[in-house]
C-alpha cells in the first residue's frame, strides 16, 4: 500500500493535469455542438435575455404608447455581442434567423420571439392554421361569412389554451385577429347592471349606456386580474357591437352595432356570434330553438353568459344565451363566457384544436 502511495504521489500532477484537459475538451465539444443553446426552446430564451439586455442599452428605442410594438432582430443582437451566431440544432451547417417582439403593457414590457430555422423549426400562426381547416361530412368546420374566417357546427376542433386558460376560437375577423371565447363560465356570478332605472322603479339596470354599466366594470377587473402581461400583449383592443333587439327580431349586425364601445379589451359573445355558428337553416330570429341545433355555443356544460346585446323593448332587461337565447332582468346574477381578441400573429406551439389537445399558444 506505501509503494501505492508514494507512485501516485508521484503521478499527482500528471492526473491533475489530464483531468482538466478532459474537462476543457469537455467544454469545447459542449459549446460547439450549438453556441446558442441546445434546444429551440433554449434559443429563444436567449433572444429573450439578449433582447432585454439591448433595450436596456437603447431604452429610448423602446415603444412609448400602450401596446406600442418594436422589433429587433437576430443580426442586430449578434452585431452587438448579446448573442451569437444561431446554429440550428438540427442542422449544424444551417444558421437561423429571427427577431424579438417587444410590446409596451401598461408600465412593463413583453419579449415574445420569434425563430427561424428553415426546414426544422419556423413560426406556425394560428391564423394559417384556421385557414386550412376543411369541413367534415357533417358541414363542421369554417366558413367564410362577410370576409370572416367562423367556426360553424356542433363538433369543431377550435380548442385553444392561451394564458394557461381553456378558449375556443369563434372567428378570424376581416382584420385578421382571432376571437375567442372562454370554453368555461367563470365560477362567480355577475349582474349586467343594477343602477337605478327611473323609467321604471319596480325595475333595476339600465342599458343605454354600455360605458357606465356593472358588467363593463366586471369585464375589466377580470382582465387586469387574470392576464399576464405577455397574455396582454396578444390582446388587441376592438370595437364591441352594444346594440338591441326585440324578442322577435331577426338576427341582425346592423341593429348589433347601431352602438358600439370602440377600443375595448375584454367583452362577450354577441347574438349574431351564436347565430353563425348554427348550421341550422331555420335559425333566423333571436329566439328559434332550432338554434341550438349543430350549434357547440348551445353547449350547456360549456356556455352560460350574458352577452353584450340587450332589449330595444325596455331599458332594463339583457339578453343571455344557455342553450338558447332569453333575456333577464339587468340585475339578475348570471355567470359569464368572457370574450377577447387576439392578434392574428399568435404562434402556436403544439395541439390540434381537439379539447384534450389544444392549440397552444406561445
Amino acid at each position: 500500500m506505501k509503494k501505492i502511495l508514494e507512485y501516485l504521489k508521484d503521478k499527482i500532477y500528471y492526473i491533475l493535469a489530464a483531468t482538466v484537459l478532459i474537462i476543457i475538451i469537455l467544454i469545447i465539444i459542449n459549446a460547439c455542438s450549438n453556441k446558442s443553446g441546445n434546444s429551440y426552446e433554449e434559443i429563444e430564451q436567449d433572444m429573450v435575455k439578449a433582447a432585454k439586455e439591448y433595450y436596456a442599452n437603447h431604452k429610448n428605442n423602446l415603444p412609448k404608447e400602450e401596446n406600442g410594438t418594436v422589433t429587433v432582430t437576430v443580426g442586430t443582437l449578434v452585431d452587438e455581442e448579446l448573442i451569437e451566431e444561431v446554429i440550428d440544432p438540427s442542422d449544424s451547417s444551417q444558421t437561423c434567423s429571427g427577431h424579438v417582439e417587444v410590446t409596451k403593457v401598461g408600465k412593463d414590457y413583453s419579449y415574445i420571439p420569434f425563430l427561424t430555422c428553415k426546414g426544422n423549426y419556423e413560426p406556425k400562426y394560428l391564423i394559417d392554421i384556421i385557414k386550412d381547416v376543411k369541413k367534415d361530412e357533417y358541414g363542421n368546420g369554417v366558413y367564410e361569412i362577410g370576409g370572416e374566417l367562423v367556426y360553424r357546427g356542433e363538433d369543431v376542433d377550435n380548442y385553444v389554451q392561451f394564458n394557461d386558460q381553456l378558449w375556443r376560437i369563434v372567428k378570424v375577423d376581416t382584420e385578421g385577429d382571432i376571437k375567442l371565447v372562454l370554453a368555461n363560465y367563470t365560477d362567480e356570478s355577475y349582474v349586467w347592471d343594477d343602477s337605478y332605472n327611473p323609467e321604471e322603479e319596480s325595475e333595476s339596470g339600465i342599458t343605454t349606456d354600455y360605458l357606465h354599466t356593472d358588467i363593463r366594470k366586471s369585464l375589466n377587473e377580470y382582465y387586469d386580474q387574470n392576464f399576464t402581461t405577455d397574455s396582454k400583449a396578444k390582446i388587441v383592443s376592438k370595437n364591441l357591437c352594444v346594440g338591441k333587439y326585440a324578442e322577435e327580431d331577426a338576427f341582425s349586425v346592423e341593429k348589433e352595432c347601431s352602438m358600439v364601445k370602440e377600443n375595448e379589451k375584454i367583452g362577450l359573445l354577441t347574438a349574431s356570434d351564436y347565430k353563425n355558428v348554427s348550421l341550422d337553416e331555420n335559425c333566423k330570429n333571436i329566439t328559434n330553438s332550432e338554434c341550438m341545433n349543430r350549434n357547440y355555443l348551445a353547449n350547456n356544460d360549456e356556455i352560460n353568459t350574458w352577452l353584450l346585446n340587450s332589449s330595444s323593448e325596455n331599458s332594463y332587461r339583457v339578453l343571455y344565451l344557455f342553450g338558447t337565447i332569453s333575456d333577464s332582468s339587468a340585475s339578475t346574477d348570471r355567470r359569464i363566457n368572457p370574450v377577447i381578441y387576439i392578434t392574428g400573429k399568435s404562434v402556436v406551439a403544439e395541439g390540434t384544436g381537439m379539447k384534450d389537445k389544444p392549440f397552444i399558444i406561445k
